[in-house]
């Protein structure tokens, strides 16, 4: 129980720290190129997200659900922002 309370408050904290900086004029959208090159980043760290959660989420919950929240806690490459998977 003193785990997952601890897992709990360190997303909400995380998700406060977000929603603030998200709100905070200073971040808006800026037109361009600013979101291509965002896409790069996203890129890169979900590939890097993906490939370390992996094997640790393999390890505790099997291959096929591991693979499963591994994919769903590192959220989709920019081909799913653009479309150009489909």
């Amino acid at each position: 129980d003193g785990n997952v309370a601890a897992v709990a408050a360190a997303r909400e904290k995380a998700v406060d720290f977000w929603l603030s900086w998200q709100q905070d004029p200073a971040h808006e959208h800026r037109p361009g190129a600013p979101v291509n090159t965002q896409y790069v980043y996203d890129t890169k760290f979900k590939q890097n997200a993906f490939g370390s959660l992996l094997g640790e989420y393999s390890a505790i919950f099997g291959p096929e659900d591991g693979q499963r929240l591994a994919v769903g806690d590192s959220g989709p490459l920019d081909e799913a922002y653009v479309g150009g998977a489909s």
